[in-house]
């Protein structure tokens, strides 16, 4: 267990102060039982998993088994829970902006089933189109959990370390609120956690690579929230700097272009600048802190990017740089207005944790693999899907 420490403490948090918020709208039991009765499952099983060695075929039916148990359990969930009685709107705040888009109308303006509007950026607006054809936007959330499955298949050739991340994936009450809410957060980084470990293997180790299409990627994925910056930056700005001149040319072109293509698409509808300036999303997404304190969260990882080297510094990386603004806003919204009414009255909204979640899981999937291989590196299977 000493691999974990202190990641692990970070996991176990993450998913225990969801527990303890909702935990505290029952009075059947005792709220801090069922937290402690939580990390006690948690910890008892990641324990098991580290102690026990069945049978490879034990592994592999259970990995496939649960996958499917649970992705079938995901689109249930959907089905079954009415998004407008809950008192959470990412679904409708992408629903109704993604319904304006499709009749011409400003989506930014749109406002949602609890009288909010969507702070997506415009490229995720796009990535929920197909799941708003499927009949609810929530559907995101399963087929991010199949990606997510995909990305440990695909890395992982041990089916006791696909085991484990998929049992850190599914003991996750932050992806099951996820689920149940239909909020896009998690999805949204589970896709550029893809991105990162698809072309990582080609970058540290100077393969060639498309710098059409990485730029295409790259810019798309900084276009669904502005958080994406700094996971995007640790692993591009070093590559960036070590392009010819003409390479940085057609990155910045296309990257440009991708913006300017993806903008107009959707804030093409906008009335009027005064409009534009009122309802954005960029006004939206930056609440949670000073600005200075975003400037340097933002600027941060441009730094601290020269000195990555590989996939497991990368994805520490990333989440150490997004736990920063986060903890900040979290830590200040408590000296403000308490820890009570932060966390059990929602004056903090705890579901930004799940910015950090899936590259959490992901680095803790990486240590294990490698304690139960004796420390033993093992190359990825990366499929190489951006090189040329």
């Amino acid at each position: 267990m000493k691999h974990f420490s202190p990641l692990i403490i970070l996991y176990v948090f993450i998913n225990s102060l969801f527990v303890f918020k909702y935990a505290s709208r029952q009075n059947y039991f005792d709220v801090y039982i069922l937290v402690l009765l939580y990390i006690f499952l948690l910890l008892g099983v990641i324990i098991f998993l580290f102690k026990t060695n069945f049978e490879k075929h034990t592994y592999k039916y259970s990995f496939y088994f649960f996958t499917a148990l649970f992705f079938i359990f995901t689109i249930y969930l959907n089905i079954k829970i009415d998004g407008n009685n809950l008192n959470v709107d990412r679904w409708s705040a992408m629903e109704v902006a993604i319904k304006a888009l499709l009749n011409n109308e400003y989506p930014y303006s749109a406002i949602d089933h609890l009288n909010g509007r969507t702070s997506n950026l415009p490229a995720l607006i796009l990535i929920g189109i197909p799941f708003y054809f499927l009949g609810d936007v929530g559907y995101l959330q399963s087929f991010s959990f199949l990606l997510f499955v995909f990305l440990i298949h695909h890395t992982f050739s041990n089916y006791k370390t696909r085991v484990f991340g998929l049992f850190l994936l599914i003991s996750s009450t932050s992806f099951w609120w996820e689920v149940y809410t239909k909020s896009d957060m998690m999805s949204n980084f589970v896709l550029i956690l893809i991105f990162l470990v698809l072309i990582q293997n080609r970058i540290y180790k100077g393969k060639n690579i498309s710098i059409i299409w990485m730029a295409i990627a790259s810019v798309s994925l900084l276009l669904t929230r502005l958080t994406a910056v700094i996971p995007l930056s640790l692993l591009l700005v070093k590559k960036f700097f070590s392009f010819t001149a003409r390479q940085k040319l057609i990155f910045i072109s296309v990257g440009l272009f991708i913006m300017f293509l993806l903008g107009a698409l959707v804030f093409k509808n906008y009335s009027s600048f005064q409009n534009f300036k009122n309802f954005n999303p960029f006004e939206l997404q930056n609440r949670q802190l000073p600005l200075i304190l975003s400037v340097i969260c933002i600027l941060l990882p441009f730094a601290f990017s020269l000195y990555i080297q590989d996939l497991k510094s990368l994805i520490k990386s990333s989440v150490l740089f997004l736990s920063i603004p986060i903890f900040l806003a979290f830590l200040l919204k408590i000296n403000e207005i308490g820890a009570h009414n932060s966390i059990i009255n929602s004056g903090f909204d705890i579901s930004y944790f799940n910015i950090i979640t899936p590259f959490l899981i992901f680095y803790l999937i990486i240590n294990f693999n490698q304690h139960i291989l004796k420390k033993t590196s093992v190359e990825p299977k990366l499929p190489d899907a951006f090189s040329k």
